[in-house]
């Protein structure tokens, strides 16, 4: 009776045997998902991957010595066994009948049918099933090396590898063609217990475990015969250097580019992450690696101290470089570290624009028929009323005096009014041309409406009391530099399937739209270039061998501090700000304009961007427009003096009645000694910067601000008014930025 039950018992076994097919399709389907992988725009280097990190190799591409370190570890009877292991089942039996579960013991053709073919329940049929798999996957699959070579594409060896590929370049940053005897015998050892089994584990038990289990590899390659006893003397006592850890898939910059892909494929391209992820697609983004790292480089060199540590100060940096003739983003700084500062300073962050916000007004007046010859008040402390008239200060309705940082007396031209980034003269013709016509070309310029539509109706838009993002400031600026189109800004390239060359999808980007012709560009472009020039307020900004052309920006209490700037195919802002509302300080500078750290910052990235390029040149000044007179020309002054008036002798320096001024020297000078004034004759310096021809101990005006320049240095001065200081903000490394003052601001640039 026994013996038939038996015998029943094997039928049954035979007839679930053969009816256990080998599925077509794996019945896990994580085992063939690969994960999603960003590149920089070459298309080849990569930034990093999401998902699971697996790629797939064929055998001959596995070194023989690493394959048999897979083996020596997991199955030496591999090339001689039936498929499956009697003894390891048996166990797995009693365990399941003492009341326990199913454990190890298989072989390398059972793990590849019980990972790979089967889900993950954990019952006794399952078991059979894995069984029954093992026994003819060799006839399905045709040989034993594509069992193994199925089963190196999908085990799991930690560091989110999977995949002896994967794992490769996770443990050893390179392909799996290259690893040596050691560092295979180490990936061996460590498919026992991924994620535990690791030399750079910080807990030194688990180091030594690790090292135990790479030793058994190495013994069982010596008794396979497949390592000499040199090679096994060689490596026995010393594991193999790994990466520590790995990289960081967030970690740097990286984080903040594969993030703003991601948001950029899922809100206009229609891709979500999920697809991203299951189907592991490819993303070519527009970053270029060696300008990423000219970016960085630009950043840590000139900011003193550690931008991290800046953090700490509330103080954030950003940087953005478009490519003017597409939209492209080249590279970015969005902050030091986005493991340390998850918030986007190129595109969420934002600063008050200051000075910077100029150059949008300047170009709506020129679309408006004016030209650059035209003439706006240049003095320092003068009132306009609504229409831009220059008013008595105190009158009713007017605005309240207006300070420079260059006091011109009367008339200048835009020229002039925008290199010296004259703030009456400004705020003048953005009365002139109406501030609403400057926030409607802002935005078509890409500029958020929220940042700019509320001052449709204040003129203190023409000094950047609104604030700007980095990214916004780049875009805008690439409408100068191409000749009037806006392209909108973006981090993809291209998005292709995981075993593909043809595009997932054709992506679509908002579309171009000219913004101004392009003789109004050009004589942008014109006035903006000799803001780098000397006396301009970017000297620091400009290149050795090219044109460049931008805009300084400082606002009130010097909270903010920008610098935009390009060449005809680049541009690029640098913005630096504190979202607490206070004065930035850096290293012992008691104050940072834009034409300095700014302006350096600029030119330090730009220096290598534009390394090995052609010098593009822009076109020169159209001169459109019909001319304005909107300030008068102060009267000249007398040509002729009476004989009883005291002569002014400048003494060879062009600056009084004689030489350098194309005149005669009056002869009463000629008694006169030639050497320089005395201090007490030279004119108040307006500026903080060191000037032999000006004397710095003067106010620079009347009642200067107890915030400016002069008043923190002279601070026992009468003059000076002590005005409890704003209060700041909430805020924080991961906080978006306080909103700024909205009101006129005084800007020191």
């Amino acid at each position: 009776m026994a013996a038939l039950g038996f015998l029943g018992f094997l039928a049954l076994i035979g007839v679930a045997y053969a009816q256990t097919p080998v599925p077509a399709k794996p019945g896990n389907s994580d085992v063939t998902k690969t994960a999603a992988i960003f590149y920089y725009a070459d298309g080849k280097r990569e930034i990093g991957r999401l998902g699971k990190n697996r790629e797939m190799v064929t055998l001959d591409k596995v070194p023989k010595h690493v394959q048999e370190a897979v083996i020596a570890a997991e199955n030496r009877s591999f090339w001689t066994d039936s498929g499956f292991s009697p003894k390891g089942l048996s166990r797995a039996v009693w365990v399941n009948v003492s009341g326990g579960s199913t454990q190890g013991g298989s072989t390398i053709t059972q793990q590849l049918a019980k990972n790979y073919y089967l889900s993950d329940e954990q019952t006794m049929s399952r078991k059979f099933k894995e069984l029954f798999i093992s026994l003819k996957l060799e006839d399905k699959l045709g040989s034993k090396q594509k069992i193994l070579e199925q089963y190196l594409n999908t085990i799991y060896f930690g560091r989110n590898a999977y995949g002896i590929q994967a794992a490769s370049k996770a443990f050893f940053g390179k392909d799996v063609s290259k690893l040596n005897v050691s560092e295979g015998a180490l990936l061996g050892a460590i498919i026992q217990q991924p994620g535990k089994f690791d030399p750079a584990s910080d807990d030194p038990d688990l180091v030594k475990q690790t090292q135990a289990r790479y030793q058994y590899v190495l013994n069982g390659m010596r008794k396979t015969g497949n390592i000499s006893e040199a090679d096994h003397a060689k490596y026995f006592n010393t594991l193999p250097k790994t990466a520590n850890g790995g990289v960081e898939t967030y970690g740097g910059q990286r984080g903040y580019m594969i993030k703003r892909a991601i948001l950029e494929l899922s809100r206009d391209q229609g891709i979500s992450e999920e697809q991203l992820l299951n189907q592991g697609l490819r993303v070519t983004t527009t970053f270029d690696y060696d300008k990423m790292i000219a970016a960085k480089k630009a950043v840590h060199s000139v900011v003193p101290g550690d931008p991290a540590k800046l953090l700490k100060q509330n103080i954030r940096l950003g940087l953005a470089s478009v490519n003017t003739t597409n939209g492209e983003v080249d590279a970015i700084y969005g902050g030091p570290d986005f493991l340390k500062q998850s918030f986007d300073n190129v595109w969420k962050g934002s600063a008050q624009a200051g000075s910077a916000m100029k150059p949008y007004v300047l170009a709506t007046a020129l679309q408006k028929g004016y030209s650059l010859k035209s003439t706006v008040e240049g003095r320092s402390g003068v009132s306009l009323d609504g229409t831009g008239k220059v008013v008595p200060n105190g009158t009713p309705g007017a605005l309240k005096p207006i300070r420079n940082s260059h006091n011109a007396p009367g008339a200048i031209d835009l020229v002039k009014a925008t290199k010296e980034s004259s703030n009456t003269g400004y705020v003048q013709l953005a009365l002139k041309v109406g501030v609403s016509n400057v926030v409607e070309n802002a935005e078509k310029m890409g500029v958020s409406p929220d940042l700019v539509g509320p001052y449709k109706e204040q003129a203190g838009l023409a000094l950047g009391i609104n604030d700007i993002r980095p990214i916004e400031q780049a875009a805008g600026y690439s409408v100068f530099a191409n000749g009037g189109t806006y392209y909108q800004p973006h981090v993809v390239k291209k998005v292709r399937a995981k075993d593909s060359e043809q595009d997932y999808k054709k992506l679509e980007w908002k579309k171009a739209e000219n913004v101004f012709p392009t003789t109004v560009t050009r004589d942008v472009n014109y006035a903006l270039q000799q803001v780098v020039e000397p006396g301009g307020t970017a000297e620091a900004a400009k290149l050795p061998d090219r044109q460049v052309a931008g805009k300084t920006g400082t606002t009130e209490k010097n909270v903010a501090t920008w610098f935009v700037g390009y060449v005809p195919k680049i541009a690029t802002s640098v913005t630096l700000f504190n979202d607490k509302k206070k004065t930035l300080s850096l290293d012992g500078q008691a104050e940072v304009y834009g034409g300095g750290i700014t302006a350096r910052i600029w030119k330090a990235y730009m220096t290598e961007a534009t390394k090995g390029t052609s010098p593009d040149q822009f076109e020169g000044p159209a001169w459109g427009g019909n001319t304005q007179q909107w300030a008068q020309a102060p009267k000249p002054k007398k040509t002729e003096r009476p004989e009883d008036e005291e002569p002014q002798c400048d003494n060879g320096n062009g600056n009084g009645n004689g030489h350098g001024n194309g005149r005669p020297r009056d002869p009463r000078c000629e008694d006169q000694p030639s050497s320089p004034p005395p201090s007490t004759e030279l004119p108040p310096c307006q500026t903080p910067m060191t000037n032999p021809t000006c004397d710095p101990n003067k106010p620079p005006e009347e009642n200067p601000p107890d915030d400016g320049w002069w008043c923190q240095r002279h601070k026992q001065e009468e003059i000076c008014r002590n005005d409890e200081e704003e209060p700041g903000g909430p805020g924080g490394p991961d906080d978006p930025p306080f909103p700024q003052q909205q009101s006129i601001v005084r800007l020191k640039d």
